[in-house]
């Protein structure tokens, strides 16, 4: 079952936290504040399978059924991707998680109008994978564990609350950093409030496929001070590839002009490689009141360094808890190359359009968002928000910016199993 969204807005999401729990709870940002007592009103089971062995229980007790759905209204302004305004399934994800032996478990999850895409995804397989526990070092605070398959790839944090259940806000930020791809996981503990993940996968955007023997390797290192302040590092080496798996809000690493021509040229090359690593933090000073934010750069290289690329982005998202079932956050991030020669497509995904409307000519992307959220229950969930986004462009960009409305209102209901 999901943790009540006000208790911890930067926690692993459903996808992560259930089947995967990476990182134990002493090190996750937002954790330990006031939830919603459901004490009263806990019924207790008649029998206690947790401590059986696998072959001990009924076969439906080692078996755990979750999901979600997300359902919004949303007007992107005349400029965004939907200027007229329309319902929307946001996204649904159903999760099957089967314990296999002890320590040895399997994850499946399956998606359903991911971020609004009805007419290009249908259905698909998120993350799938099984999972070791305890593989060294069992029993201590360094044990070691693996993940074999379709994996988040374990870079910054806000791939831990992009689910719906889990993001106080509608939107994402203006970089929002993640990806999915196959390969090994490996994560452990430096301590009782230090953790690490490390992966190699694939590094490329098309499943079960690869297009280059270098592939993209991630490191994450996490620790929590005390219970005001959290702090993780990531970096990533993408390896080559035609279209990364990782991408930046629907803009994967590719050689410029790849998938929409522009003014800044385009490249030759087939592949390019990328280096990023970012900095994530959330300081909690009083029980109801979070700051979250982090910092990153990449360094996307081309064959022809004519065609490299650095970028950076951030976030900061100061968020309150007005009560035990009310919260209100706003958010401001950017994303960009911050050279008025060279730009580089960022899509801004599901509002902004970017890639379509302005390709490699993007300067920077800014977008600003408030909202405020009312979970009346653990399993339902209210989000009301508002933003806009900004577009700044190379010099000499054929496009225009001017009189383009990008001013956005959004709400959705999120209701959790």
């Amino acid at each position: 079952m999901r943790l009540p969204i006000h208790t911890a807005f930067v926690l692993v999401s459903l996808s992560n936290v259930t089947p995967a729990q990476d990182v134990p709870a002493s090190s996750v940002p937002g954790r330990g504040g006031a939830g919603i007592d459901l004490s009263e009103g806990q019924v207790e089971m008649v029998e206690d399978y947790s401590s059986l062995h696998v072959l001990a229980r009924d076969w439906v007790e080692n078996f755990r059924l979750s999901g979600f759905g997300a359902f919004a209204f949303i007007d992107s302004g005349s400029a965004g991707t939907r200027p007229q305004g329309g319902f929307m399934i946001k996204e649904t994800s159903l999760f099957l998680e089967a314990e296999v032996w002890e320590d040895m478990s399997f994850l499946f999850e399956l998606q359903v109008n991911r971020l609004g895409k009805d007419d290009s995804l249908f259905v698909r397989t998120g993350e799938v994978f099984a999972r070791f526990d305890e593989v060294l070092w069992p029993g201590t605070d360094h044990a070691v564990g693996v993940k074999l398959g379709r994996v988040d790839l374990p870079f910054g944090e806000e791939y831990l609350w992009q689910d719906a259940p889990d993001n106080p806000l509608i939107t994402q930020s203006a970089p929002y950093p993640y990806g999915f791809d196959e390969g090994v996981v490996l994560f452990g503990g430096l301590g009782p409030d230090s953790d690490w993940i490390f992966s190699l996968t694939d590094g490329t955007d098309t499943r079960s496929t690869e297009d280059d023997v270098a592939k993209a390797a991630t490191l994450k290192a996490s620790h929590r001070f005390n219970e005001e302040l959290y702090l993780s590092a990531s970096g990533m080496i993408n390896g080559n590839a035609a279209k990364s798996a990782f991408e930046f809000g629907g803009s994967h690493f590719e050689p410029v002009g790849a998938s929409h021509p522009s003014t800044a040229g385009v490249s030759a090359s087939t592949e390019v490689d990328a280096h990023l690593w970012e900095l994530d933090g959330t300081f909690s000073p009083c029980e109801d009141f979070d700051l979250s934010f982090f910092y990153g750069h990449a360094r996307v290289e081309d064959k022809d360094s004519t065609f490299n690329r650095d970028m950076r982005w951030f976030m900061v998202q100061p968020l309150v808890r007005l009560s035990e079932k009310t919260h209100a956050a706003i958010r401001y991030s950017e994303i960009g190359t911050y050279d008025s020669s060279e730009g580089y497509h960022f899509d801004g995904k599901i509002l902004a359009g970017g890639n379509a409307a302005f390709g490699y000519d993007t300067r920077t992307l800014q977008r600003l968002s408030a909202g405020v959220g009312w979970q009346p229950n653990p399993r339902a969930l209210f989000k009301v928000e508002v933003g806009k986004d900004w577009f700044d462009l190379i010099d000499g960009s054929p496009f225009n910016t001017e009189n383009s409305e990008r001013l956005y209102f959004g709400v959705e209901v999120v209701l959790s199993f």
